[in-house]
C-alpha cells in the first residue's frame, strides 16, 4: 500500500510519528505531501490532484492533518480527494464542522447528552453592549477558528472584553464568539483549572487525560503549559464522547470536555489532535499505529 501523509511541516511530531510507523511495516510504503504543494485540478473531461506534478491517483490512502492556517486549500483537497474516491482519514464536511466553532455547536445542540456553553455569534462591534448584558464576569472572547489556546482570551470586565472585541474585528476582520466562563470541577489539590481530551480513532476511544492549566493560567492547552494526567471515562461518557463523533462524521479527533457541578460540557472537537502529551500519560497506546490500521481497514473495505 503506498500512503500518504499531508501535512505542512515534515518535522512536526504526529507527521513524523504517522511516517515512522509507516516504514516499520514491511507491506506499506509512506510519502509526506507538503500541504501547500498539491494541487486540485478538474475539468468536465478529467480530474485529478497534483503533487509537484504528479498525480496523487497512485496513492492508495491520505492521513491528512490540516492546521488552522491551511483550512481553506485543505477543504478543497479533500473535496477533491473525495471526488477521487481516494480513502482519508477525514472527510470535508467534518473538517469544515469541526473547525468553525460555532457551526459545530450548530449541528450538536440536539444531540441527546450534550452540554453546550453559552455562546453569542457577533458579527460586528456594534453589537457590543446589548451582547454582553446576557453574560455576567469573566467572559471567552474566540475567534472561530481558535486552536491551541491561541485565538482565546478571557475578559474580566466589561472595559475589557470591549477593547478585545474591537481589536479582533480589526485584526480578523470576520466573527468573533463571545461564550460563558465555566466553573469548572478540579481534582488538583491547588484547584487549578483541568479539562478533559479525549482522543478517538473511528469509533474505538483510545482512552481520555486530565489537562491541567499552569498556576495562573486558565487555558488547559498543551501547547500554553499545561500537564496532564490519564483520565478514567464513564460508560455514560464514552457514549457522550461517541454521539459527538457520529454527528460531526469526523474519524480521527480530540474532544474536549469541561467538568462542572451540571456535568460535562463540550468545548471543542478538535480535527487535527496533536499525542505526544496524551503519550506521555498512556504509555502503552500507539496512536499513529491505531490511525495507519484504521486506514489501511477502509482502504480494504
Amino acid at each position: 500500500m503506498n500512503l500518504g501523509i499531508l501535512s505542512r511541516n515534515r518535522e512536526y511530531f504526529p507527521t513524523n510519528q504517522l511516517l515512522d510507523e509507516i516504514e516499520r511495516r514491511k507491506d506499506t510504503s509512506g510519502v509526506f505531501l507538503s500541504t501547500r504543494f498539491v494541487s486540485p485540478l478538474i475539468s468536465h473531461l478529467h480530474i485529478d490532484a497534483l503533487f509537484a506534478g504528479q498525480s496523487l491517483k497512485l496513492i492508495d490512502g491520505l492521513v491528512p492533518r490540516i492546521g488552522r492556517s491551511q483550512t481553506e486549500i485543505g477543504l478543497l483537497c479533500l473535496q477533491q480527494f473525495e471526488l477521487l474516491e481516494l480513502p482519508t482519514t477525514i472527510s470535508a464536511r467534518a473538517l469544515f464542522l469541526a473547525r468553525d466553532k460555532f457551526r459545530c455547536y450548530q449541528t450538536l445542540h440536539k444531540v441527546p447528552g450534550v452540554r453546550l456553553p453559552k455562546t453569542v455569534l457577533m458579527s460586528t462591534s456594534y453589537m457590543f453592549e446589548r451582547i454582553i448584558q446576557l453574560f455576567k464576569f469573566p467572559v471567552v472572547i474566540k475567534i472561530l477558528d481558535a486552536t491551541r489556546g491561541a485565538g482565546t482570551i478571557l475578559a474580566p470586565n466589561r472595559r475589557v472584553a470591549q477593547e478585545i472585541i474591537d481589536a479582533l474585528f480589526l485584526r480578523y476582520d470576520q466573527p468573533i464568539m463571545v461564550q460563558e466562563y465555566l466553573q469548572g470541577q478540579s481534582t488538583d489539590r491547588n484547584q487549578l483549572i483541568e479539562d478533559i481530551r479525549v482522543l478517538i480513532v473511528g469509533e474505538t476511544i483510545l482512552g481520555a487525560m486530565r489537562r491541567i492549566a499552569p498556576k495562573g493560567e486558565w487555558r488547559t492547552n498543551y501547547a500554553q503549559g499545561a500537564s496532564c494526567k490519564p483520565h478514567q471515562l464513564s460508560s455514560e461518557d464514552k457514549e457522550l464522547v461517541l454521539r459527538i463523533v457520529e454527528t460531526i462524521g469526523i474519524e480521527v479527533a480530540g474532544i474536549d470536555l469541561y467538568p462542572t457541578d451540571k456535568g460535562l460540557f463540550l468545548l471543542e472537537v478538535n480535527a487535527c489532535p496533536g499525542w505526544k502529551a496524551f503519550e506521555s500519560v498512556h504509555p502503552k497506546v500507539n496512536v499513529a499505529k491505531s490511525i495507519i490500521d484504521y486506514l489501511l481497514a477502509k482502504i480494504r473495505q
